[in-house]
C-alpha cells in the first residue's frame, strides 16, 4: 500500500516518538476528559436537535473542563474558527459540517472531539441511532463500525506492522459485506502534543508491511467503514467533508492507545466498556 511503503523510507520514530509513562498518563487524562464530553453530548442526540447546537454545546463542555480546542487535521488545516467537532452523518463519512438542520429519527450520527488539556491531545469518536430506532442495515453497519475498531485495537502490540493490523481490520470489515472508505487522509494517526505527530496508520492494506509498532508508542485506531462500493469525495467546502459518492451510509468509532510491553490500553474509555 503506498502509505506503508512511503512512510518506511521515514524515520519511524520522528514519526511517532517513545512516550514516557507519565506522558502517557497526561495522553489518559485528555482521553478522560473526551470521554465524558461524549458521554454528555449524547444525552442531547435526540430528534429535532440541531448539529449547530451540538458543537456550542461542545465548546461549552471544553472550556467547563478548562481544556483547549484541538481542530487540526491530518493534513495541517486548523479548523478551529469553523467549528468545535466534526459530524460523522447518514452519508457523510468524516469532517461533516454543523447545521441549523434538525436531526431526524432514524439518522445515524458521530461526533469526533479533539481536544487539548494543559498540552497534550485527545482524539475519539462515538455513533448514535437519532431516537433509538433505525433500519436494520444502518444497525448492523454501527455494529460492525464499532467491532472492526476493537479488532484493530486487539492486534496493537509491540512488534506488529501497521500493515497487518489494516489488513484484519479489513479482513473482517469485507467478510460482513461493508467495505473500507478509501481515500486520502481518513487513516489513523500518531498522537500526543500535536493532534497528528506524523504517523499514518491505514485500515486497508497487507500483512507484514509498513512500520513495526513499539512499547510507548500512542495511536488512534479509527476505520472508516460504509455500506457501498468504499469510494468518496471530498465536498468544496471549508471543512472539506467527506462523502461516499454512491451516498451510502458511513461511519466510525474511534480510541487513542498506548502500545504497551504485552499490548496496549486504550486511554479514553467510555462508560460501559472494558479495555
Amino acid at each position: 500500500m503506498d502509505i506503508l511503503i512511503k512512510q518506511t523510507e521515514m524515520d519511524i520514530h520522528k514519526l511517532s516518538p517513545i512516550r514516557t509513562p507519565e506522558q502517557i498518563a497526561k495522553l489518559k487524562e485528555a482521553g478522560r476528559i473526551c470521554a465524558e464530553i461524549l458521554n454528555t453530548l449524547g444525552e442531547q442526540v435526540k430528534p429535532g436537535v440541531t448539529t449547530r447546537e451540538l458543537d456550542n454545546l461542545a465548546l461549552k463542555l471544553i472550556n467547563q473542563y478548562e481544556a483547549d480546542l484541538d481542530r487540526e487535521d491530518l493534513e495541517g488545516y486548523n479548523y478551529g474558527e469553523d467549528q468545535t467537532v466534526f459530524f460523522t452523518l447518514n452519508n457523510i463519512v468524516a469532517r461533516g459540517a454543523a447545521s441549523d438542520e434538525p436531526l431526524k429519527a432514524g439518522d445515524i450520527l458521530g461526533i469526533d472531539l479533539s481536544l487539548k488539556k494543559d498540552g497534550w491531545c485527545g482524539d475519539t469518536q462515538k455513533m448514535w441511532i437519532v431516537g433509538g430506532d433505525t433500519s436494520r442495515l444502518a444497525r448492523r453497519l454501527l455494529s460492525v463500525a464499532y467491532d472492526c475498531m476493537w479488532v484493530g485495537i486487539n492486534h496493537v502490540k509491540p512488534g506488529v506492522h501497521l500493515g497487518t493490523i489494516a489488513h484484519a481490520v479489513q479482513t473482517y470489515v469485507e467478510s460482513q459485506n461493508f467495505n473500507m472508505v478509501k481515500i486520502p487522509g481518513l487513516t489513523g494517526h500518531s498522537i500526543g502534543q500535536v493532534h497528528c505527530e506524523g504517523l499514518l496508520v491505514p485500515f486497508y492494506g497487507k500483512p507484514n508491511t509498513g512500520h513495526v509498532l513499539e512499547e510507548g508508542m500512542v495511536i488512534t485506531i479509527e476505520p472508516f467503514i460504509c455500506v457501498g462500493t468504499g469510494e468518496a469525495e471530498l465536498l468544496p467546502i471549508a471543512l472539506r467533508s467527506v462523502r461516499t459518492k454512491d451516498n451510502s451510509l458511513g461511519a466510525f468509532w474511534e480510541h487513542v492507545v498506548a502500545v504497551t510491553k504485552d499490548g496496549c490500553e486504550v486511554l479514553d474509555l467510555r462508560p460501559g466498556e472494558s479495555g
